[in-house]
């Protein structure tokens, strides 16, 4: 067997167990479907579907309704601050898609945290058309300021300030919304930040920290997590607790 053969088979034969395993994945969810009015049958077929879905990322191409699925699947397996996790990322590929977009709206909405608010432009055109649309209306107002004349030219003067002005308030909330500040949240239980990295030491003064609360990793040590979060707060963590986000 030359070296071409084993690079092929290399590369064939972890996309087909991919496949299976995406199979295996939509088959459960479909039969936690059919019994989603019995939840001691359903859950179980639902936490298969999930952990199946888990096994296929970076194996097959990744589309909304894979992130659909995956995150309903998620929340009907009793997993929602994983199904807020994979929304999240789903939004990063596919910022316009109305579903993830409910889905992620919905899971804060019953995970009750209190985050930044998003603007609506950006929510629903997604940042990098909103870049796009400021810069080609920059671009057209300076055009405008130094090639025209009389009204034309307030208008651009006009337009630039307002490019300016959303530049310097909106984007910025935006983007710690959208995670380029936070990379991991609390998983499905309560969490208590501790002063050290062991078991042994006390809790930090406070209440605990809700499931899918954004977290920002500012150190680790072993399997312990220095983490700061939206209102200030400093601790460790053990990496059971939290999902770490490693983008796309």
């Amino acid at each position: 067997m030359n070296l071409g053969m084993l690079v092929f088979i290399s590369l064939v034969f972890p996309n087909q167990h991919a496949q299976e395993d995406f199979d295996k994945a939509r088959d459960y969810y479909n039969q936690g479907l059919v019994l989603r009015h019995d939840a001691t049958q359903a859950r179980p077929l639902f936490k298969l579907s999930s952990v199946a879905f888990r096994k296929c990322v970076g194996h097959l191409p990744e589309t909304p309704v894979f992130f659909r699925e995956w995150a309903s699947a998620e929340l009907l397996a009793g997993n929602p601050a994983h199904a807020l996790m994979v929304s999240r990322r789903g939004l990063r590929l596919f910022p316009c898609d109305a579903s993830l977009l409910k889905i992620n709206y919905w899971l804060l909405h019953e995970l009750n945290l209190d985050e930044a608010p998003t603007a609506s432009s950006v929510q629903v055109l997604g940042s990098r058309n909103i870049l796009f649309i400021m810069g080609a209306l920059n671009l057209f107002g300076w055009f405008a300021i130094f090639l025209t004349r009389s009204k034309l030219r307030k208008i651009g003067f006009f337009i630039v300030c307002g490019c300016v002005v959303y530049a310097c308030t909106v984007i910025p909330k935006a983007r710690g919304k959208l995670g380029f500040a936070f990379n991991a949240i609390v998983a499905e239980r309560p969490l208590y930040l501790k002063v050290g990295n062991e078991s042994s030491y006390p809790n930090h003064s406070g209440l605990a920290l809700k499931p899918a609360t954004q977290l920002k990793i500012l150190d680790h040590q072993d399997d312990w997590f220095l983490v700061n979060t939206l209102d200030g707060r400093y601790g460790w963590v053990m990496a059971d607790d939290i999902l770490i986000d490693l983008g796309n």
